[in-house]
């Protein structure tokens, strides 16, 4: 008898070179899949930016190499776990870290001199782990429209915030405010913050580079994503709204919504 089961996550992915940049340096990865064992369907997603810094060389291939190391890493030694219904789940957040180390590393020997953002969401159920170095930013939206930035930017402008030196309005047209404290490529001692939260049935995970967060506020992206029921057409409208702020950088999201 065939079983039928609503998905336990919808996601949506869009993304544009900009109005001003002549190539496209961001690198995205949107993967989903389903167990049905035991008369239990389990979903587990996987999705992650990387933003090739612009100042660098090889940007774009540093980006690509960042989403291709990371992935290796994560179907190699993290996908068996939770495969194994007997694993222990606890070690999940410190493997997300080796597999952005590696990443790290892989651009350090190969791609010498480049540097990239990166960004990772692993959703189990309703446990969301991520993983996090540079500017891009996790966000999180819940049914009612409040949104929440969860991830930390390792900017120099950020910093100067912190301190109280600039306003969060100042930093978004501060002219150093492209240069990053952290990232993959610079040096083989990475430090990556990791996160871990519960993700609430209707909550949408919003992963998402500069060039959309630094032109659309947080309040216009909730307003985007609460106001359109079609997750695809408001990733979409997303990216419309940073082009049309001007487009000064690569504009990349992805939206996944927990349905049950």
């Amino acid at each position: 008898m065939a079983v039928e089961t609503q998905a336990k996550l919808t996601t949506a992915s869009a993304h544009s070179i900009g109005k001003v940049r002549r190539t496209n340096e961001d690198a995205m990865l949107s993967f989903e899949i389903e167990l049905m064992r035991c008369s239990q369907v389990e979903t587990l997603g996987l999705f992650a930016i990387a933003d090739g810094m612009g100042g660098h060389v090889n940007g774009d291939q540093a980006s690509a190499l960042a989403v291709t190391a990371f992935s290796s890493f994560f179907f190699e030694k993290i996908m068996p776990l939770f495969l194994d219904q007997n694993s222990d789940l606890s070690s999940v957040p410190e493997r997300l870290e080796e597999a952005v180390i590696e990443a790290n590393q892989t651009i350090l020997d190969h791609l010498p001199g480049s540097g990239t953002t990166f960004t990772a969401a692993l959703i189990w159920g309703e446990r969301l782990y991520c993983a996090h170095v540079g500017d891009s930013r996790l966000l999180i939206l819940d049914e009612k429209g409040s949104i929440e930035k969860i991830t930390r930017d390792h900017s120099l402008v950020q910093m100067m915030v912190e301190l109280g030196e600039i306003t969060e309005d100042e930093a978004l047209s501060h002219p150093r405010r492209s240069v990053l404290l952290r990232s993959l490529g610079f040096e083989s001692a990475l430090e990556v913050d990791l996160y871990e939260k519960q993700l609430n049935p209707g909550d949408v995970a919003v992963l998402c580079c500069d060039g959309l967060w630094s032109t659309v506020d947080l309040e216009k992206i909730s307003r985007i994503i609460h106001d359109e029921p079609v997750l695809q057409k408001a990733a979409d409208e997303l990216v419309n709204a940073a082009n049309k702020a001007g487009g000064p950088d690569n504009i990349s999201c992805i939206l996944v919504k927990r349905n049950a």
